[in-house]
């Protein structure tokens, strides 16, 4: 380095001058002691002990290049590499998407939309091994279905071609499976449109097993009402004891009606309970169908002869004081974890007493459960919550089926099965009637809003009274725990005891009764 004045030091080195090359090792080593070899002590004048030569300058080193190596790449270098190919990657597969038209989801193309699901049979239903088993599914499509195919696993069992596009879009089919080996089966069914495109349902659970014929099995259940036990499996048989709402019973058989159960309670000789008043904790189709020859009921003792044996009790015709049973609501609660279910009585008779719903079908597992139902005629509702693990999260859709049995005999028994699409679950609105107020000329009904907010909506108070109905509509908004103002409803002529209910969109919310008096 110069000084101040322009003037180099003697040993300095400069930048472009030439200098004879540093001292290279002995090619070969030599030994302190050998013949030849140069012995240095401290005190030579040219040791210092580092190089063998003195420098005036010890702390300098003079900087080495090696000019001829590899540039040496930063770790920075390789992270810019990595972050580009996948940048570029991904370019690549979103152009490859777009010119593909986005196919995906069993081949589904890209403008054709397409959505199938399974009705029949419900999640884990119980089959018997070799015998035939109705798969019913519907679908809809952008375009016309040319195909449904039912595959077990992998395997396509069955498929059945389409000609003709349905009026309403919904095309529906009926397939056939055969499952010869007992276990558990996945099924599913694919739909494809005339372009190609496919979709697949979700898959269906089912278990194959052996028919159970008259081998000995048995479950356990649980009364859910307090019930007459029977000597045989009807009303006719004599009375054999009584069994209590709590008390737990083993199912040893049923009828072939599917009426009536044989119960052992206790370790006692089994004896029939009405199906519908028994919890069965597993599947009826483990239990054996007995048949039971009739015995006569109790005699008179003023009757020389015995009286003729009576005939098991066959289903009898409805009556005109029979309910009518409806599913009319399901929807998705808890952030979908419950499914609330609404079933409505939509005859002019009230009904109290155990009632069978069960679920199945569609995205939620097959469930059953019976509830004690106190249902007012003209749309008196109850409301059941069945347990759904896991939650279900999005859309998707349950059938419900009331009394599944026909335990209970109802005017009609053609309208107790219903397909509901469950929406993402909210907290939805929970109307009830807050009061009902008979006036000279009117009935003032004030609902409130327990639940979720309720946007703009047509609520309806509808007054019954025999085969008067008058009816009130306004548009209202609620939040929650708010309460609307009086809905007005004209009364009705007459006395007695009047049906209140109030509809959202057509549906019975909820219903009270009030006494119009003279």
């Amino acid at each position: 380095m110069s000084d101040r004045y322009g003037n180099y030091p003697d040993d300095e080195p400069v930048i472009g001058a030439t200098y004879p090359p540093p001292p290279q090792p002995p090619a070969e080593e030599v030994y302190i002691g050998a013949p030849g070899a140069q012995a240095f002590t401290d005190d030579d004048e040219d040791w210092d002990g580092d190089d063998g030569y003195e420098d005036e300058y010890d702390d300098y080193e003079e900087p080495y290049f090696d000019y001829d190596a590899p540039p040496v790449r930063q770790p920075m270098f390789y992270v810019f590499v990595a972050l580009a190919a996948l940048v570029g990657g991904i370019v690549v597969f979103l152009l490859f998407s777009i010119v593909s038209g986005g196919s995906g989801d069993g081949g589904n193309g890209g403008s054709t939309r397409l959505e199938v699901q399974v009705d029949l049979p419900p999640p884990d239903k119980l089959i018997n091994v070799g015998e035939p088993e109705d798969v019913i599914v519907q679908a809809t499509a952008t375009e016309a279905i040319v195909r449904f195919e039912l595959f077990v696993g992998d395997r396509s069992a069955d498929f059945v071609d389409v000609s003709e596009t349905p009026e309403d879009n919904r095309y529906r089919a009926t397939l056939r499976l055969v499952l010869e080996e007992k276990g558990t089966y996945e099924i599913f069914v694919r739909v494809t449109a005339s372009s190609g495109a496919t979709k697949d349902s979700a898959k269906v659970r089912v278990k194959v097993v052996e028919p159970v014929g008259e081998r000995p099995q048995s479950i356990k259940g649980r009364a859910v009402a307090d019930t007459t036990l029977r000597a045989g499996p009807g009303e006719d048989f004599t009375e054999a004891g009584t069994l209590k709402a709590g008390e737990e019973v083993t199912i040893v058989g049923k009828s072939r009606s599917l009426e009536w159960l044989l119960v052992e309670v206790g370790g006692q000789d089994p004896r029939w309970a009405r199906r519908s008043a028994i919890d069965p904790f597993d599947t009826l189709d483990l239990v054996p169908t007995r048949d039971v020859t009739p015995t006569p009921g109790p005699t008179s003792t003023n009757t020389p002869e015995p009286s003729p044996s009576p005939s098991p009790s066959v289903s009898p015709s409805p009556s005109p004081n029979s309910p009518d049973f409806v599913p009319t609501n399901a929807v998705l609660i808890d952030g979908g974890a419950v499914l609330r279910i609404t079933v409505s009585n939509v005859s002019n008779n009230a009904y109290n007493g155990p009632l069978v719903v069960a679920i199945g079908g569609g995205d939620v597992p097959q469930q059953e459960l019976v509830v004690d139902a106190t249902m007012p005629a003209n749309g008196g509702a109850t409301a059941i919550e069945f347990d759904v693990d896991p939650p279900i999260t999005g859309q998707g859709t349950a059938v419900v089926t009331v009394d599944p049995m026909d335990a209970i005999k109802e005017l009609r028994e053609d309208n107790n099965v219903a397909t509901f699409v469950l929406l993402p679950p909210q907290e939805s609105p929970e109307i009830v009637i807050a009061s009902a107020e008979v006036l000279a000329d009117r009935i003032a009904v004030v609902v409130k809003n327990t639940g979720g907010a309720l946007g703009a909506t047509d609520v309806t108070v509808r007054v019954t009274l025999e085969s008067q109905t008058i009816s009130n509509s306004i548009t209202i908004a609620l939040a929650k725990d708010q309460s609307s103002p009086a809905i007005e409803v004209a009364r009705p002529a007459g006395t007695g005891l009047a049906t209140v209910e109030v509809l959202i969109g057509g549906q019975v919310q909820t219903s009270t009764q009030v006494q119009l008096g003279p």
